[in-house]
């Protein structure tokens, strides 16, 4: 029989990273939605990595390009906020 698939810390930082850059196009909203999942997306990522790193995970490609998406849609929530100010 064969054992379900356990989702690492790669997956779901990749998974947070695509909702964290989606949610940036919703507007008025999507700033504060798209933080804390960009933050989340980073830490799973920089998580999956270092088990990688240390052998625990098969992939680092998951983690990588979630971290990357992460951090994007953070810089740009962050570029966002200075432009239009915290009033929007």
């Amino acid at each position: 029989m064969r054992e379900p698939k356990r989702y690492s810390a790669g997956d779901w930082s990749l998974t947070f990273g695509l909702a964290a850059v989606g949610c940036l196009v919703i507007p008025a909203v999507g700033d504060m939605i798209s933080a804390p999942v960009a933050v989340t997306a980073v830490v799973l990522g920089l998580i999956g990595i270092g088990r990688h790193d240390t052998g625990a995970a098969p992939k680092v490609l998951p983690a990588a390009i979630g971290t990357a998406l992460g951090a994007l849609a953070l810089f740009l929530v962050v570029l966002m906020l200075v432009v239009m100010g915290p009033g929007g």
